[in-house]
């Protein structure tokens, strides 16, 4: 009908009279595509009395020719584009209007193509919700809500484990008993779907405890929520992947693709979406940390830059990585992002040197070799880590690739190349070993690999190696003893850490607050080979309310986890 924008409506058009619509501006893909082709979501309007879902996301990375509106003095606002960043953030895509009995709500969105069913019934039932109470006769709203499982039991103590949750509504005659079923996260994480299945997560960072809710959707404003304690999640090599690309806030997933593919056991932290970097006992679950730059350079997350004379990771990543940690730092420009372009030269002391094994930011493909960009990387002959050659990309030659010179301690992965390329004596790859901290830094933007499957086979490489330092570690322990059990937990009084030891081993127990402060530590000596308890009372040492960290060591090889004190 309007094959053109933008278009403006008056009084007296229908458009403008009953959709309550005095711009349709836009459209996304067609008119977008600045910060993202297409848009990512919509964010809802405070203070509508309509709906509560918020965001509403897709089930692909962005929705293509959603409308962009303004409205009529007399319509409200429902939804707007977003978030916030996006090209059109300041507009709309949902707008009501009632117009003498006649309620309109229009939606310039594919409603079928939400990201999951669970909130495509929510959001209907809202909307269907708000509807009914002009259709006559009286609404009779939930008053109460008890929440239960089904079993009568509050703990999943399996890996992966599910339980299942119900809601009694009262009165059994509420116009409408549906509740909506969600997880608030304390100490652990978990999902819900909305038949009320509890699912644990299957990774370390699960354990602990999570709120369970169901909320009637009548209005009412009425919920109840239980707690449950998630145990003994976890997989030998788990894997955490930071998404700090919010210039192409969907190319992580590329890497989440590849990852599941080859079906390691990962977690997706998204600094788009926090707005901050992981805290450390985020990271300190994970195995490796994937750090993830992509193709962005400006204000990234991976950096602390109050020292602009020496610059380092974040806070909680140099922690990890202090602590024995493993990180894979990849992206384009991470280096720009706090110098600039190239050159730049680092020495003996500062983090880059030391840390990174990078003695020299020398140049960027592209803007520093005659606009050409590289054309492949080629792997060093002899490195420890890859074998597949040459690494190529998605287009002909990749723009803004680091071109690195190492440390005497570091080794090579991958130089530029093909030979003759005028950077190709450099690197863009490099692993670097300081302390217990082990780092691989790639300048390259892997989600732009040639091929998913080559991209694939350079993830399996890198991953299976950092899997050999964990192994190691993990594969001593297991001979030392079985895995640590923690009863109860939550605890108000007294609580016992039980093990079978395989052998005789010398055991300390250490407990930290969440500030990291230690707030009790013992070494119990050699201990006996078989079953193994530690009892300690809590009201003993005046431990306060919390969660604390616990860290059990048989022959200095630690075992971590939580737990959680109640009064």
């Amino acid at each position: 009908m309007y094959p053109e924008t933008p278009v403006t409506f008056a009084e007296g058009d229908f458009v403008y009279d009953y959709l309550g619509i005095s711009e349709y501006l836009a459209q996304s893909h067609v008119d977008d595509g600045i910060w993202s082709d297409g848009v990512p979501q919509l964010d809802l309007v405070s203070g509508n009395e309509i709906f509560t879902l918020d965001p509403m996301l897709w089930s692909f990375p962005t929705m293509w020719f959603v409308d962009v509106l303004l409205k009529t003095d007399a319509a409200e606002y429902v939804y707007q584009m977003g978030p916030e960043g996006y090209d059109f953030d300041d507009y709309y895509s949902a707008i009501y209007l009632e117009k003498g009995d006649g309620k309109v709500l229009s939606f310039t969105i594919e409603t079928a193509r939400l990201d999951t069913q669970d909130n495509t019934d929510f959001l209907i039932g809202e909307g269907l919700v708000y509807f009914e109470q002009f259709a006559g006769g009286a609404t009779i709203y939930v008053e109460e809500i008890n929440v239960t499982s089904e079993s009568g039991d509050y703990i999943i103590d399996e890996n992966l484990g599910t339980l299942q949750m119900q809601a009694e509504v009262l009165p059994e005659n509420a116009s409408n008993p549906i509740v909506y079923w969600s997880v608030v996260d304390e100490t652990g994480t978990a999902t819900i779907d909305q038949n009320g299945l509890l699912q644990s997560t299957g990774t370390s960072s699960g354990n602990g405890t999570v709120w369970v809710k169901a909320a009637a959707i009548d209005g009412s404003g009425i919920e109840d929520s239980v707690m449950v304690t998630i145990l003994n999640q976890g997989a030998d090599f788990e894997i955490l992947l930071v998404n700090d690309n919010a210039n192409g806030t969907d190319r992580y997933l590329k890497l989440d693709t590849a990852l599941t593919n080859l079906d390691y056991t990962h977690t997706i932290y998204n600094t788009v979406e926090t707005g901050d970097f992981p805290d450390y006992n985020t990271l300190e679950s994970f195995d490796v940390v994937i750090w993830y730059t992509g193709n962005d350079g400006v204000g990234l997350k991976l950096w602390d830059v109050s020292d602009t004379n020496n610059y380092k990771f974040n806070q909680p990543l140099l922690q990890y990585l202090d602590n024995g940690g493993n990180v894979w730092l990849q992206g384009l420009d991470f280096f720009y992002d706090i110098y600039g372009q190239a050159p730049d030269f680092f020495t003996e002391g500062q983090f880059i040197y030391d840390y990174m094994g990078v003695a020299t930011y020398a140049a960027q493909s592209y803007t520093d070799d005659g606009n050409m960009g590289v054309p492949q990387l080629d792997v060093v002959t002899g490195n420890p880590i890859c074998s597949f050659t040459p690494v190529q990309w998605a287009y002909s030659t990749m723009w803004n690739v680091d071109a690195l010179e190492i440390s005497s301690s570091a080794e090579g992965i991958y130089t530029m190349g093909p030979e003759g390329y005028v950077f190709d004596d450099y690197y863009a790859a490099v692993f670097n070993v300081h302390n217990n901290a082990k780092l691989l830094t790639f300048t390259f933007e892997t989600a732009r690999i040639d091929t998913p499957g080559n991209t694939e086979d350079l993830f399996y490489e890198v991953l299976e190696f950092f899997k050999t330092y964990v192994g190691t570690e993990e594969n001593m322990l297991n001979k030392l003893s079985t895995s640590v059990h923690v009863y109860p937990n939550p605890v108000s009084d007294r609580v016992t850490f039980s093990s079978k030891l395989n052998q005789d081993a010398n055991v300390e127990l250490s407990i930290s607050d969440m500030m990291g402060r230690q707030v009790y530590f013992n070494n119990f000596g050699i201990q006996q080979a078989g079953d193994n308890k530690i009892e300690i009372s809590i009201k003993n040492y005046n431990l306060q309310v919390g969660v604390y960290t616990y860290k059990l060591s048989v022959n200095s090889l630690p075992v971590t986890g939580k737990i959680i004190i109640t009064k």
